[in-house]
């Protein structure tokens, strides 16, 4: 007798279930460490490398090739568009994390969603990077993410927008992190 697992969004219950599960007997699963590896070849020309990580209590090894990212600034910011600017990649990143937060956790409650689409503006002044104004920011001033969300009435909208704002990067973004930077020795 074949068994079927009822799949919301996308997702398997059954899996959501057992993760879970897992979770709760064994703590320790839910820390991860995700790494990235990057080289700069020329001008704002930069390549990133995501492969390995460790999770779930062990390195992983599913990927057998990288996932590899160029960077680049456009003309105007002395750049050749060989890729997006990093903090571009920033903004996508955090759309990717809103999505799929808000998508797993609405799929572990049950909510069926037809659909999610989102956009991203962020508003960044560069002369503070540049020095040119020392108390200026360095970083975004404001960022804005906006959903449009199918399927669902106006009171699921606002719990899946709850839920997307548990999103790891959208958390990382909101509180302070210790970011710490070094030399190779």
């Amino acid at each position: 007798m074949e068994t079927t697992t009822k799949k919301v969004n996308g997702f398997d219950q059954e899996a959501i279930v057992n993760v879970v599960t897992a979770l709760q007997a064994n703590p320790e699963i839910g820390n991860f460490e995700l790494r990235a590896t990057n080289e700069w070849i020329e001008g704002g020309h930069n390549r990133s490398f995501i492969q390995g990580f460790y999770g779930a209590c062990q390195e992983d090894t599913s990927r057998t090739e990288p996932f590899i990212y160029d960077n680049d600034e456009p003309p105007v910011l002395l750049g050749a568009n060989k890729g997006a600017n990093p903090a571009e990649v920033m903004l996508h990143g955090l759309l990717g994390c809103m999505t799929t937060a808000m998508v797993l956790l609405a799929a572990a409650r049950g909510i069926e969603i037809e659909g999610v689409t989102s956009k991203v503006e962020g508003d960044i002044d560069i002369k503070g990077f540049l020095g040119l104004n020392s108390s200026g920011p360095k970083g975004f001033k404001q960022i804005r993410v906006t959903f449009d969300i199918k399927g669902a009435d106006e009171a699921q909208k606002q719990e899946l927008l709850a839920l997307a704002k548990q999103s790891p990067l959208y958390n990382s973004l909101m509180n302070p992190t210790d970011v710490q930077v070094a030399l190779k020795n």
